[in-house]
């Protein structure tokens, strides 16, 4: 069963496979080449071939870093493309603070990540409580 949206695992591949050749990083994966290359430059896997690449990449046992928040509000947004774009900042807000309450709820303060989505999708202009 996949776990990571493609956009985020093809950017997890890529940064893991940078460092190898293009044939070795297949190899490693279990694919053609041919398959890795156009995976990499935006082809949507198939099943099989997307769990080769979730199961090498979490077998390479690195630490990733922490999503960006243009990351995030990129996905965001491919994942909302039938809504508006109010509701995709409503959306925004509700996955930052359902986010931040999960961190809060297990007494963790939430990390930088979460902090930078929060600010980013904080209301502009009048505040809720100032509308009639």
């Amino acid at each position: 069963m996949p776990t990571l949206p493609v956009p985020l695992l093809r950017d997890a591949v890529a940064r893991e496979t940078a460092r190898m050749s293009l044939r070795g990083a297949a190899e490693a994966i279990s694919i053609s080449p041919n398959g890795l290359r156009n995976f990499l430059n935006g082809a949507a896997p198939r099943s099989a071939t997307r769990l080769k690449l979730e199961r090498w990449l979490a077998g390479q046992g690195r630490v990733s870093r922490p999503p960006s928040v243009g990351q995030l509000v990129r996905l965001l947004n491919e994942l909302s493309g039938d809504l508006s774009p109010k509701q995709t900042a409503q959306l925004g807000r509700d996955i930052a603070e359902l986010l931040a309450e999960a961190y809060e709820t297990r007494r963790l303060e939430p990390p930088h990540w979460v902090q930078a989505l929060l600010r980013h999708f904080r209301p502009r202009g009048k505040a809720a409580s100032e509308v009639a």
